[in-house]
């Protein structure tokens, strides 16, 4: 209940400035003739596209912060990886329109574990074989909460792929190599090197040295070589500058969430 409620309040103030917002009480009934799909349709036509476009975001991040609220690991997590997603397409020399759309994908990319039992993802120890394949439906399940919401369908290989690996030993897909989409081999990578410096459950972070260490092993076999390779030019004081503004956010986020848990 946390979760949704915490969804729809910040959907409600991601509205433009001047949007009628509709409840029970404000709403039409469906026999007065249409009127109320006229003005709808005259309302939608007015806003301007920049506004749509920060409503859509806006609402992408209630997405986000309501597994954030059913998860604390992932608070911050999503975030972070769209950041490092973004960044490592513009290292690649993607345009900067395609570079937001991974960004996008990545802020999104856990969006199925909405269907994951709670007390699976926050579990300290090891995940039986039974509860490990309750978490690799996420893509999937992210895929079916995605699908029908018109202007993200491009983004959506990133939040079905991004479990793939290089070697084809991956899920859901089990695909390899070059047919992962590229927005799937770039989420990937920073999926995992934030997994590798973010205390979990089971395990404690690694620094930055060490994961960047991972990756260089890991390259060929779970990540894409040519990524792994743009990715580790990055210097660790040049990941830590990029991820500093969002950190203290996220972490003003956590305690705002542990308080509403605890009262």
């Amino acid at each position: 209940m946390f979760a949704f409620d915490t969804l729809c309040s910040q959907a409600e103030s991601s509205l433009p400035e001047g949007f009628v917002r509709m409840n029970s009480s404000t709403a039409k009934s469906p026999d007065s003739d249409g009127v109320a799909d006229d003005a709808a349709i005259r309302a939608r036509d007015a806003v301007p596209s920049d506004d749509l476009h920060a409503l859509m975001l806006g609402l992408m991040r209630s997405l986000t912060s309501a597994i954030g609220a059913k998860d604390a690991y992932t608070c911050g997590h999503s975030e972070r990886v769209a950041l490092l997603s973004r960044h490592l397409a513009t290292q690649l020399g993607l345009s900067d329109a395609a570079a937001d759309r991974i960004y996008l994908s990545g802020l999104l990319h856990d969006v199925g574990k909405i269907g994951v039992p709670e007390a699976v993802l926050q579990k300290p120890g090891k995940l039986t074989r039974d509860e490990f394949e309750q978490v690799r439906k996420h893509p999937e399940i992210g895929v079916r909460i995605l699908i029908e919401i018109k202007r993200i369908e491009d983004i959506i290989p990133g939040v079905l792929h991004h479990h793939e690996r290089y070697d084809g030993h991956g899920y859901p897909g089990r695909l390899s190599g070059k047919d992962i989409p590229l927005m799937g081999r770039i989420i990937c990578l920073a999926d995992c090197f934030d997994a590798m410096t973010s205390d979990r459950p089971y395990c404690k972070a690694l620094s930055s040295e060490a994961a960047l260490g991972e990756i260089r092993r890991c390259a060929g076999t779970q990540f894409d070589p040519e990524l792994a390779e743009t990715f580790l030019k990055l210097r660790p004081e040049q990941i830590h500058l990029l991820l500093s503004d969002h950190e203290d956010r996220s972490r003003k986020m956590l305690s705002c969430q542990e308080s509403l848990k605890a009262a």
